[in-house]
């Protein structure tokens, strides 16, 4: 076999073993993505956010009513 071919198919292998290593870590939900759940003011319809979103403001995807992320329960 020609070196140039080897080198060419080791090189596949690994662009290959990388792709998927990093396809694979990808799709692992990451440690900091918790949700805090609220009901729209407006319809009642169950939203989420991240504890970052919480006293700015939103809008319901489904009643467009503007409201306030409220602020994080107590534990």
């Amino acid at each position: 076999m020609d070196n140039s071919l080897l080198l060419i198919l080791l090189a596949v292998a690994a662009l290959l073993a990388v792709g998927g290593y990093l396809f694979v870590r990808s799709r692992r939900p990451a440690q900091e993505d918790l949700y805090c759940n609220f009901k729209c003011p407006g319809c009642g319809r169950k939203l989420r956010y991240r504890p970052r979103q919480a006293g700015n403001s939103g809008m319901c995807p489904r009643c467009n009513k503007a409201f306030t992320f409220p602020a994080l329960p107590r534990s």
